[in-house]
């Protein structure tokens, strides 16, 4: 059966939409289903077990190959650095003579002057050169050399803190370049020259050095600043961090000075080219001599002047951290937008791809910021509801962070759950309690489904997720439903109350398409079934008391406002004409026994049809049987016994009321709840002809009757 479950689930057109349809067309009642999911369950805990396996055998697998590979990585960065090496000393020895002077492509026999720009450039070269040989010690760091024009300032050790209690967190590098601040992990463990791991590169112009004050054992740290978050680093002694905090605010600096040549020499030479084609185009047209129809030609290739980028991309990184600090969030994500779709058709240079970067960076930091607006702290109010998070969690959705959002989302809502539930005090009788209870709980878990399908209108993979939330939420509704409920003081009256209500609530999630009733039954049926159990087993002991006390002994009233009374109480239990029975003005030929009996039964059966489930049904049929099996016993010993020969009378009209009234009644009340006739209950008439003597019953008198008729 496995194997054909196995092949089933592995075939290539399987279909996991049909064959759960056709699963459930196919099984019978719940139980075949639960027995169908734990067949899937154990498949599914033995691939699980079966992959764990396999990965643990190949583990020392893993591990030698990535070994290797780090190996051969490292020796390939020591061939670069020979090749390097080699490559400068060859160059070196071209420009020596016989005699040490240089040679006569030296640049000291070429200059006769000495240039400061080029001798700045001459360093810049330099400085790059030496960044290259630096960035050789760190792993996954390539990208940093995309930029041609990025070179080295400024490096060394330190130590990050962290920015609460100033306590040592890690050992890093830290590489000052021109354009921005790169920092790169110690690896303890690693072997050859490979020793750093680059962590993150942030752009210059988002970091802003401060100084912190020595204060205990804390010496020589300084903390950066990068919207939105802050880093603390101590350096090893004093000069060196005068030196970063100096080095820092120099680079950023002459880089402001830098980009402002870049943009007026981009400026100029687009003004030169339009200068140079208008020249061109007026000598053209003074020429007697040039083709009229050129100017028409459509095959004429005109290559139209290369313009840096617009200027509002240049200033896209500082618009967005004014739209995040500012709070203006559908701002910036416009912005990303716009940035974003510029970048897909601009060309694929090195500049670009940074400046593409440097957008990238902030659109963590965006999401970073929304994600802390659906996290729940402490210190964070959440009487905001649902919809307060709707606004971060549709602009993560925009972002394509819909996994994150979703679990932010429900994270977020189970809190305020939560909140609202530990307010609700226990005040009152249980039913009172467990109405604010199902109120408070169902409402907001049909709000958080209306807005979880604003939020997420077509993604499956969140909605499963909400599912899964939503039986985790009842789960611990059924929790704390059960641990008020289920108690020693409550009656099966207080159950059967408590759970019609839950049921009530829980039926008004289809309004969203989610339905948790079974789930809730599943739950609560282990009580539930203890209840009804109970409840049988104590009113069988009952009859058995009242009956050994049981003289058979009609009722007599003292005056007529208690016979009126007494008629009053069997017409709310449903026995509408109970006159019939009423044999003078305050006698009625049914005795206390039969009475306490039609009363208890009845109340029974209308606490156990709001019990009544699927699961239910089998155990309240029988209870029903057997509760009113016990008194017809009674009545059925009561006329074999010698003692109540001059009772016989009293006994068979008492029976012929049980079975004519009380029965016929239960039957038709029960038919009326469940929409069915109780399977059991119609063959107690057959104790008829024993019990009342007659060959035909006796007309039914209910209130009911007229339904069924």
């Amino acid at each position: 059966m496995a194997d054909l479950l196995i092949k089933k689930l592995t075939a290539e057109d399987f279909n996991a939409e049909r064959y759960v349809q056709d699963l459930s067309q196919s099984s019978v009642g719940g139980l075949e289903l639960q027995q169908q999911r734990q067949k899937i369950q154990h498949l599914a805990e033995d691939t699980n077990a079966q992959l764990k396996k396999n990965v643990y055998m190949n583990y020392m697998q893993f591990i030698d190959t990535a070994k290797e590979i780090s190996y051969l990585e490292s020796e390939m960065y020591q061939l670069s650095h020979l090749i390097t090496e080699q490559k400068s000393l060859l160059t070196s020895l071209l420009e020596l003579s016989i005699t040490g002077d240089r040679g006569p492509g030296s640049a000291a026999q070429e200059m006769i002057e000495v240039n400061p720009q080029e001798v700045r450039q001459k360093r810049e070269r330099e400085n790059r050169k030496k960044l290259t040989g630096l960035l050789e010690k760190i792993e996954g760091c390539s990208h940093v050399m995309e930029v041609e024009d990025r070179y080295l300032v400024y490096d060394g050790d330190l130590v990050e803190l962290n920015q609460d209690d100033y306590t040592a967190m890690q050992r890093v590098h830290a590489y000052l370049l021109n354009d921005s601040l790169m920092i790169a992990a110690w690896l303890s463990d690693r072997r050859g020259p490979v020793r750093y791991r680059f962590e993150v590169l942030y752009p210059l112009d988002q970091v802003l050095p401060v100084n912190i004050k020595d204060r205990g054992t804390t010496k020589n740290a300084f903390k950066v600043l990068i919207f939105p978050d802050t880093r603390v680093f101590m350096a090893p002694d004093a000069k060196s961090k005068q030196d970063w905090l100096d080095e820092i605010e120099r680079t950023k600096a002459n880089k402001v000075t830098v980009d402002k040549q870049k943009v007026e020499r981009a400026q100029q030479q687009q003004k030169e080219r339009h200068q140079s084609l208008s020249k061109e185009d007026s000598l053209e047209s003074n020429n007697p001599f040039a083709d009229d129809d050129d100017s028409l030609n459509p095959f004429q290739e005109i290559q139209p002047p290369s313009v840096g980028p617009p200027e509002w991309v240049l200033e896209l990184p500082e618009e967005l951290d004014q739209a995040i600090a500012q709070r203006n969030f559908e701002d910036a994500v416009s912005l990303i937008d716009s940035g974003r779709e510029f970048f897909d058709s601009a060309p694929k240079t090195a500049a670009y791809n940074e400046m593409r970067r440097a957008l990238e960076g902030r659109v963590r930091s965006l999401v970073e910021v929304l994600q802390g607006e659906l996290r729940v702290t402490p210190e964070k109010s959440l009487q905001g509801g649902p919809r307060a998070a709707r606004r971060a969690t549709t602009l993560l959705v925009h972002l394509n962070k819909s996994s994150q959002a979703c679990e932010l989302f429900l994270g977020h809502r189970g809190a305020i759950l939560k909140a609202g539930l530990k307010r609700l005090r226990l005040e009152g009788k249980t039913v009172l309690y467990v109405r604010q209870l199902c109120s408070i709980f169902f409402h907001n878990l049909l709000e958080t489904g209306r807005e979880f399908t604003k939020a997420f209108p077509a993604n499956r993979s969140c909605t499963s997720a909400f599912v899964v939330w939503a039986h985790n939420e009842v789960s611990n509704f059924a929790s704390m439903f059960s641990r008020h409920v289920f108690t020693t003081q409550s009656t099966i009256t207080t159950v059967a109350e408590c759970i019609s209500r839950a049921d009530y609530h829980c039926q008004q999630l289809a309004d969203i398409g989610l339905d948790l009733t079974f789930a809730l039954h599943t739950l609560l049926l282990r009580d539930v079934e203890k209840w009804i159990r109970d409840g049988r087993d104590k009113m069988v002991e009952a009859v058995k008391l009242r009956g050994q006390e049981d003289t058979w002994k009609t009722l007599k009233y003292e005056n007529k406002d208690q016979l009126n009374k007494f008629i009053e109480d069997m017409n709310d239990i449903g026995i509408a004409n109970i006159q019939t029975y009423v044999t003078d003005e305050l006698s009625v030929g049914l005795t206390n026994n039969s009475i306490q009996f039609s009363r208890a039964f009845l109340g029974y059966l209308e606490d156990v049809i709001r019990l009544f489930w699927p699961e239910t049904e089998h155990l309240i049929n029988e209870s029903l049987t057997a509760l009113f099996s016990a008194q017809l016993r009674h009545c059925k010993a009561s006329l074999d016994e010698t003692l109540f020969k001059n009772e016989i009378p009293n006994i068979r009209r008492n029976s012929a009321f049980l079975l004519d009234v009380v029965l016929t009644l239960a039957e038709h009340r029960y038919a009326e709840a469940v929409g069915h006739a109780h399977p059991t209950l119609p063959g107690l008439h057959g104790y008829y002809v024993a019990l009342t003597g007659q060959a035909v019953n006796a007309p039914t008198i209910s209130k009911y009757e007229s339904n069924f008729i």
